[in-house]
């Protein structure tokens, strides 16, 4: 399967979730897969660090033939100012400081390419409509605006695979990716692309313990050693707020369901996300998409069913993992 991997990868960077970069290397190490780019996107991290971090974890994995292109650095319309100061300002926190002690970012010779995201999205479906798939581990900015440049995008592309949403999690108001850039999930999850969303409702039931970094750390790979000193801090400091003893594999989930579409169980749903209210704009919703109630009136969009996770095995997603970055 030919992929796009578009992510928000918050390597080396303290108090920033690192599951992206497990996410692409379990990519880079699926034969099943060939990763034809990566773009990058503004969410978990400002968009330069991103582009830094996916260069790094190319570089450790020995691909520098992947080309990177910059995207959004900010949403369609939505002051992520907001979004910045809460994402950021885990770095002031003195257990983020003792655990990410001596964790930083490593640096890169590679480079990215001077093509944007959104551009390079069109020109390489373009190229191959029908054929490439999509990975969204982010906001979906870079997505819509390859939507607005290129109105039959969504056609053309095979897929779309998305970490986002949250539909049925108690507690949650808003999921990240979904909420960082509401303008930009309506674009998308009310286009004509073939839609699989793989939301909270399933990547919390995943978890990724000390031990399994400990076998990472154990690897004869370059890049498996390089993700267990960037994974490390951010498990052991899952593992201290939840009290679950690791942290959940949000976007390695999203990529496996590729690779062993087995992992979960699905459903077809309508989907959308609220643009309106102090507490429900950035909240995504999914309904039967039977439901015969009045979309005038309720002023709802076009239905275009999606695939919606809602279960999954998460031992055996963990032992995909390890066993493809382990080697």
């Amino acid at each position: 399967m030919r992929v796009v991997i578009d992510t928000d990868p918050g390597t080396g960077v303290a108090g920033a979730d690192v599951d992206d970069g497990l996410a692409i290397g379990l990519a880079l190490r699926s034969p099943e897969l060939e990763v034809e780019a990566v773009t990058v996107v503004a969410g978990n991290v400002p968009v330069e660090r991103g582009v830094a971090g996916t260069l790094e974890i190319l570089d450790a994995a020995g691909r520098s033939d992947v080309p990177v292109h910059r995207g959004a650095g900010r949403p369609l319309v939505q002051d992520p100012a907001a979004w910045r100061a809460h994402l950021d300002g885990r770095r002031d926190d003195d257990a983020v400081r003792r655990l990410w002690h001596g964790i930083g970012p490593v640096g890169s010779a590679l480079r990215a390419r001077p093509t944007t995201a959104a551009r390079a999205l069109v020109e390489l479906v373009d190229a191959a409509p029908g054929e490439l798939t999509v990975v969204a581990l982010g906001p979906l900015t870079n997505l819509a605006q390859a939507m607005l440049l290129d109105p039959a995008w969504a056609e053309k592309v095979a897929g779309l695979v998305v970490m986002g949403g949250a539909f049925d999690v108690p507690g949650v108001l808003r999921e990240q990716n979904a909420a960082y850039d509401p303008e930009a999930t309506h674009v998308v999850l009310s286009s004509a692309a073939p839609l699989r969303i793989v939301p909270l409702d399933v990547t919390l039931r995943t978890l990724m313990t000390p031990a399994d970094v400990d076998r990472l750390d154990r690897a004869a790979d370059d890049l498996a050693r390089y993700l267990a000193r960037t994974v490390r801090p951010w498990v052991a400091w899952s593992a201290e707020r939840s009290g679950r003893g690791g942290c959940p594999l949000h976007d390695p989930l999203t990529v496996a369901t590729l690779l062993d579409p087995g992992l979960v169980t699905t459903r077809t749903a309508a989907v959308g996300i609220e643009l309106r209210g102090s507490l429900t704009r950035g909240r995504t919703v999914a309904w039967d998409p039977s439901d015969d109630v009045p979309r005038a009136d309720l002023a709802l969009p076009e239905v275009h069913p999606a695939t919606v996770a809602t279960g999954v095995d998460g031992d055996r997603l963990v032992a995909l993992l390890l066993d493809r970055l382990c080697g």
